[in-house]
């Protein structure tokens, strides 16, 4: 209630009413209340929380509430010129609905609902109505294989509560660069830009979270949203819930577009992979309207805005010198930069997959592969195949192949029953001491057939006998290099006797 008294003032009257006996008036002097308020609360016998409607009393708005809502909702996400006005949401009820009421009500009306839902973009759960053209982003984490080796990625989904469609861009990392080349590419694979995105606070995109709930964003991120032209929304702290329908795809995707682990050659095959899983996705119901999601999906891409005629190009430069030695830090890691003095200033131009080096004219001095491309997970390999020793005829269903060199894994394959499980307890034995690649080697020089011999083989791979070089005498005259001397004339000094 307006100008109710706080809960501590409340007591003090009533205090000063039943303990020190004073008059309405004396309270009203004192606690410089006026008479009336004075008395409500000295002489109130019933403290019991009064309930109230959580809105105002407009009864014969209470049919329309609900369509006037979802306006003003979807005015949010328009520009402002091209928003209701009372007198406009006044003159739709009339016309649309043959709304009865007068003008002043729902003008009263639509000036509480505004600010109830600024007062709502703050509170901790939020009830969202999607009419289409919105999105969800979120970044999840998964495993795949990529050339033989167990390596995490990162899938930035881009969900779309209407339609239930959501696409994919598989990143190394949840940096700056990843996460704005990553929605670039998801409005290409989108055919065009939400007009609405909700997101966490992210370190990619939000500095810091004020006590009043405002985000100071990076310079960065706010230009992007700017040549894209959608607006962009955070959850409040902790409240996952609030962009809950990326966070269920992104486990979704988990375990149904990751499950066996991917297998890939390089990153673009395991994009392509992700892609065709998504694609594939549109063909089922919609889980709540039962039309297909690839029908809905087509209904709500015409509400997306236009792809700008330029990309925006996502990339963070800093400048730098180079020490002594033509030397700079590129991800934690020293480089030598070629062409370049000591200490001469050069620039580092960070995209999401690679380092530029330019000089101070822009040129190009080298590229390189962003140090964390070809992270990967240390594989146990002995560990994988040891349940495989007691059932070898599983091999052939295990994801542990698609670890193995192709020799090995031919190896393990093409035999069958006892013979495998011997080859696979050889595997298992020989890694113990040697590495993966010397046994394939091993493998790729010597018959597979001789199995008692392979151990040998592999010793002599990693110890090869080494046969020192002929001497080179540089004191011998050179009229007796390569002279052979005849023995006959030493036999001819021996004298030998033939006793009978």
């Amino acid at each position: 209630m307006k100008g109710m008294l706080a809960m501590a003032q409340q007591h003090y009257i009533k205090y000063l009413r039943d303990v020190k006996d004073q008059s309405i008036s004396q309270i009203a002097e004192q606690t410089g209340v006026n008479w009336r308020t004075a008395k409500k609360y000295a002489d109130c016998s019933d403290w019991n929380k009064a309930e109230r409607p959580l809105r105002g009393k407009f009864p014969i708005m209470e049919t329309y509430r609900e369509q006037v809502d979802t306006w003003l909702m979807e005015d949010q996400t328009r520009p402002k010129k091209q928003r209701h006005t009372a007198k406009r949401i006044y003159d739709r009820l009339v016309s649309e609905f043959g709304f009865a009421g007068s003008d002043r009500t729902v003008r009263y009306y639509v000036a509480k609902r505004k600010l109830e839902l600024q007062i709502e973009k703050s509170e901790p759960y939020i009830r969202l109505e999607h009419p289409g053209g919105e999105a969800q982003a979120d970044f999840g984490t998964f495993q795949a294989i990529i050339s033989g080796e167990l390596v995490e990625r990162k899938m930035l989904i881009l969900s779309y509560p209407y339609s239930n469609a959501a696409f994919v861009f598989v990143t190394p990392k949840e940096n700056t660069e990843c996460f704005l080349e990553g929605l670039r590419q998801l409005f290409e694979m989108s055919g065009g830009v939400p007009n609405r995105i909700w997101f966490d606070n992210l370190s990619a995109a939000v500095i810091s979270v004020g006590t009043d709930g405002k985000r100071k964003l990076t310079d960065e991120f706010q230009r992007f949203a700017l040549h894209y032209r959608f607006q962009p929304v955070f959850c409040n702290p902790a409240q996952g819930n609030e962009k809950g329908h990326v966070e269920n795809k992104v486990g979704y995707a988990r375990r149904n577009w990751c499950v066996p682990l991917p297998v890939a050659n390089d990153m673009d095959q395991l994009q392509k992979v992700i892609n065709q899983q998504a694609i594939e996705d549109l063909r089922r119901p919609h889980y709540v309207k039962g039309f297909l999601q690839q029908e809905l999906w087509e209904q709500e891409k015409i509400k997306l805005l236009d792809l700008p005629l330029v990309p925006y190009e996502a990339f963070r430069l800093e400048s730098l010198k180079a020490n002594g030695y033509g030397e700079v830090l590129v991800d934690q890691k020293i480089v030598k930069i070629p062409s370049i003095r000591s200490h001469e200033r050069v620039w580092l131009k960070y995209w999401w997959n690679k380092v530029e080096i330019l000089n101070d004219s822009y040129e190009v001095l080298i590229s390189l592969p962003r140090g964390y491309m070809d992270e990967s997970i240390p594989i146990d390999l002995q560990t994988l195949l040891e349940p495989l020793y007691s059932k070898p005829k599983a091999l052939d269903y295990s994801s542990v192949l698609a670890f193995l060199p192709s020799h090995t894994k031919a190896f393990l394959q093409s035999v069958e029953g006892k013979s495998r499980k011997a080859r696979i307890g050889w595997i298992i034995r020989m890694l113990k001491t040697y590495q993966i690649e010397e046994i394939e080697r091993c493998l790729t020089q010597e018959n597979q057939d001789d199995v008692s011999r392979l151990e040998h083989v592999l010793y002599r791979l990693r110890h090869p006998e080494i046969i020192p070089p002929p001497m080179k005498d540089s004191r011998t005259p050179s009229v007796f290099v390569g002279y052979q001397p005849d023995l006959t004339r030493y036999d001819q000094l021996q004298r030998t006797e033939v006793r009978k």
